[in-house]
């Protein structure tokens, strides 16, 4: 990374992170999930306004064009505050799957500038969310079918759709108002929630087909998992924050319990494990902009995700215990970051799938050469 694009990153973070702390942080995050708010709709438009919904976006679709490197120190700054605005799913899901597939259609710069919110519904109800079949059935005019483990839908004016189409697969728009829509959510260990959504005979709009759908999805899924990864380093980091300030402060025997030296080991394992993630994480995204194959953006999606997921697990779970226990009463941040660290590790595959993910991406491009 050059000099330049450094600073235009550094830049960018110090805008979303003031944005999300003038907005409350995580005390924003406590309120929301206290209310009947899914999130906020005044936040929505400041942070399209600042221009990261769209940062890595081309500049011709209005976007910034700055690539998934800006589009992670966006995701680590939601993290940081465990922001409930779907950012994520909005900047690497529905803005990237018609960035690839229908760059001219109106309605994806309205998604970049926050005039209309888009959710993604391309899961099947399975065990692994990944079946090989699509359900939904597409006739040319309605869509009939389910999706499940939908990001998103509660506030969403407009839902994009994979579905099927004279066994070709197809990317349908779907109006949230539209006739023959049933919604349910599922809550998480963090209040968020995942909808499932049954279709009817409800009428839809085709926006791509074939080969070109199948490949634009692998490549949006993959933006949105190294997303998600970038989006735990930033709540590891908050964590390991929170738990360094509580150290210094909380006392035992008249001592800060910081100057303990087996809590400053753990301390400085939960940071040595904090970086490297971080690294790691940045590294794979950058690799992800310059890489030549699906195939290759899939296998530095999950090298990260599978790193952010393993070190966000243990850093928020030390954090809890270097608290003493109190992060699990309800009043301590830390127990919110844990929650949210669960919920994220488990999105879109936990370390475990990732790894063996990222292994049969291997043995395939090596096969290939």
């Amino acid at each position: 990374m050059t000099m330049v694009q450094d600073e235009d990153l550094r830049i960018l973070r110090d805008s979303v992170g003031t944005l999300l702390d003038r907005a409350g942080g995580l005390r924003r995050a406590r309120r929301l999930r206290d209310s009947d708010k899914d999130w906020d709709a005044d936040v929505w438009r400041e942070l399209a306004a600042a221009g990261v919904l769209g940062a890595a976006a081309p500049e011709d679709a209005g976007g910034l064009g700055m690539g998934l490197a800006a589009a992670g120190v966006v995701a680590e700054e939601v993290g940081r505050v465990i922001a409930p605005e779907p950012v994520v799913p909005t900047i690497g899901l529905a803005i990237g799957l018609m960035q690839r597939l229908c760059p001219q259609d109106p309605m994806l710069k309205a998604a970049i500038a926050g005039d209309v919110m888009l959710a993604v519904a391309w899961q099947e109800r399975c065990a692994t969310g990944l079946s090989a079949v699509i359900e939904g059935r597409f006739d040319g005019a309605t869509l009939t079918g389910s999706k499940d483990w939908v990001v998103g839908a509660s506030g969403a004016d407009h839902v994009l759709v994979i579905a099927e189409s004279v066994r070709v697969p197809v990317l349908v728009r779907v109006s949230s108002d539209a006739s023959g829509i049933s919604k349910q959510a599922r809550a998480q260990s963090d209040a968020s929630a995942l909808w499932g959504i049954s279709f009817m005979e409800t009428p839809a709009e085709i926006l791509a087909e074939g080969a070109a759908v199948t490949d634009a999805l692998a490549n949006a899924v993959a933006d949105t998992t190294a997303l998600a990864a970038a989006e735990l380093v930033g709540l590891s980091g908050a964590a390991l924050a929170l738990t360094l300030d509580y150290i210094k402060t909380r006392e035992q025997f008249d001592k800060p319990i910081g100057s303990f030296q087996v809590i400053q080991h753990r301390a400085v394992d939960m940071h040595v494990m904090q970086e490297v993630a971080q690294a790691a994480v940045r590294e794979a995204l950058a690799a992800m902009d310059q890489a030549g194959s699906t195939l290759e953006r899939v296998r530095q999606a999950s090298r990260a995700k599978a790193r952010a997921c393993t070190a966000a697990q243990k850093i928020t779970r030390e954090a809890i215990q270097l608290h003493g226990a109190v992060g699990y009463t309800d009043e301590f941040n830390v127990g919110l970051l844990l929650n949210r660290a669960l919920v994220l590790s488990a999105w879109l595959g936990d370390a475990a799938f990732h790894r063996r993910r990222w292994l049969d991406a291997k043995e395939t491009e090596e096969a290939a050469q």
